[in-house]
């Protein structure tokens, strides 16, 4: 149900409403705040006076036509309009056939997306508004034609009807509030996503690596590990350069490690600590829990105020664990994760806990207990389930005797089918229905790769030449800063894995204004 109310005695008061079905009960209440932009062009004050409400169920044509809609302090219903529409069409959608969402609206930017269902060619032209008192303000004219690889996961065509916009000054907050994104064909404006986010974080996650080494040599692991002579450590100088993007990476995705094993960094909890309080928030990294590591070190991270903590896990028979992660000991695992369990229970600010777990045959038939153990006495947040990347150093002979059948693979699924898919998490293979484009890693560089200069691939795709946001970083203890994607091939063939721009880190003077370059 959709409409608008506003008081004449007062112009400024914003009306709550009831929508009441006689005989049931109240079937919602809201307030009439919303813009309209035909109640402006026709006169109504500022335009703010609409509403929008859904029903927690579907009515009867009857019940339908016994709706009514109370103001607050009103003791009659609103009255009909001349030509009510009976037919539901979601608040921000009109015949027109045009389906998007603004899903950022913050005081630096906006974005989301925005297509023609009658015509997917049409890239439209879009007005950012700022209403006003005496009327309104078009501050730029955009056009919904970038591409998004989020677009594509859910489907919406071929991605490229996303829209960015970042403002030359900042607006307030009421400013920010009021902020709308029209369509200019028909004036009509991209409805809210119902989590729209109003903070300026253009960066989906920054995968830093302080180190280049493992205390482990897994034989399912991504990286080849053989020509690894020596552990390379980040500089403080390098760590300190990267927090410039902090506050402008998603929460949970400033990760202190990607490829390898962060607690072999002598200055780890340091660098921890150099994290402003206010965007620890950000940061997680992955441990294995396998070098020894003192009190003092579980009980400052179970302070710090994390995201979250993922913990490397196959299995609680030593053998089975000790063959799974190689090189680690499994009494030196248990003794570190009692320590952390301990201090988890008794810090201040404890991150979440989510075990990762690799799934083989030789563990296959425990995971469904050792999920349940998890939740259930070691403090799981989330458990994760994963395949292999099947690059080339993996032995022959693992893969032939660990890597799970199509079948074992639906075993797995129903045995762990009762569980809330927001705590248990199964990363199937792509040929088991299984997708994961964040997981993939981009191909490392030679580690003395000083990486001096951004350098650009070009495409011979128009849309593939301007780094699509959010941007995906990556970072290794060097500095060597790479901005990253996905490209569909279509025809069921895999994304492509593409490389926008790399340069080191320390070359810049403002890593963020790089960023926007792209």
């Amino acid at each position: 149900m959709s409409g608008w109310v506003r008081d004449l005695d007062d112009p400024s008061r914003k009306l709550d409403i009831t929508v009441v079905l006689p005989g049931h009960g109240t079937l919602a209440q809201t307030t009439a705040d919303r813009f309209s932009a035909t109640l402006a062009a026709v006169g109504v004050g500022d335009g703010f006076y609409a509403f929008h409400a859904e029903f927690p169920r579907s009515l009867t044509d009857a019940e339908r036509d016994q709706v009514q809609v109370r103001p607050a302090g009103g003791k009659s219903a609103l009255q009909h309009a001349p030509a009510l529409s009976c037919d539901f069409l979601p608040w921000g959608v009109d015949p027109a056939r045009f389906q998007g969402y603004l899903d950022a609206r913050s005081h630096h930017h906006v974005e989301g997306w925005v297509r023609n269902l009658d015509d997917a060619a049409d890239k439209l032209a879009l007005d950012v508004v700022l209403p006003t008192p005496s009327g309104e303000r078009i501050l730029t004219r955009i056009t919904a034609d970038r591409y998004s690889q989020a677009l594509v996961e859910i489907g919406v065509g071929d991605g490229v009807h996303a829209f960015h916009h970042q403002f030359a000054t900042p607006l307030t907050d009421a400013e920010r509030d009021m902020l709308q994104v029209r369509i200019v064909t028909t004036g009509q404006a991209v409805q809210h996503a119902p989590n729209m986010r109003t903070a300026f974080e253009p960066i989906a996650h920054l995968a830093l690596d302080i180190v280049n080494n493992c205390n482990l040599r897994c034989p399912f692991c991504v990286v080849d590990y053989t020509g690894t002579k020596a552990t390379k450590f980040m500089t403080d100088a390098t760590f300190q350069a990267a927090l410039a993007l902090i506050p402008y990476v998603t929460d949970g995705n400033f990760w202190l490690s990607c490829l390898h094993e962060a607690t072999l960094h002598p200055r780890l909890l340091d660098f921890i600590a150099a994290v402003p309080r206010e965007y620890r928030h950000k940061l997680y990294y992955t441990t294995n829990l396998a070098k020894r590591m003192p009190d003092a070190y579980f009980a400052a991270i179970c302070d710090a105020g994390m995201h979250h903590l993922n913990i490397s896990l196959e299995s609680l028979d030593p053998p089975v664990y000790e063959k799974m992660r190689a090189g680690a000991r499994f009494p030196i695992f248990q003794q570190n994760w009692e320590k952390l369990l301990a201090h988890h229970a008794t810090g201040h600010a404890p991150p979440p806990l989510r075990y990762n777990i690799m799934c083989y045959r030789s563990n296959l038939h425990s995971i469904p207990a050792l999920v349940q153990t998890l939740l259930d006495e070691k403090r799981a947040w989330q458990v994760e389930l994963r395949h292999t990347y099947d690059v080339a150093h993996i032995p022959p002979n693992f893969r032939e005797t660990e890597f799970l059948t199509t079948e074992e693979w639906a075993w797995l699924k129903a045995q762990l089918a009762h569980h809330d898919t927001s705590r248990v998490v199964l990363l199937m293979p792509p040929d088991d229905g299984g997708y994961d484009p964040t997981a993939i890693t981009p191909p490392a560089d030679p580690q003395n790769d000083d990486a001096k200069f951004a350098s650009y691939p070009g495409d011979d795709d128009a849309a593939w030449n301007r780094a699509p946001r959010p941007f995906n970083l990556s970072m290794d203890w060097a500095g060597v800063l790479r901005v990253y994607g996905w490209k569909p091939q279509g025809d069921g063939k895999p994304d492509r894995f593409i490389t926008y721009a790399k340069t080191n880190i320390a070359f810049l003077a403002n890593p963020m204004a790089f960023l926007e370059a792209l």
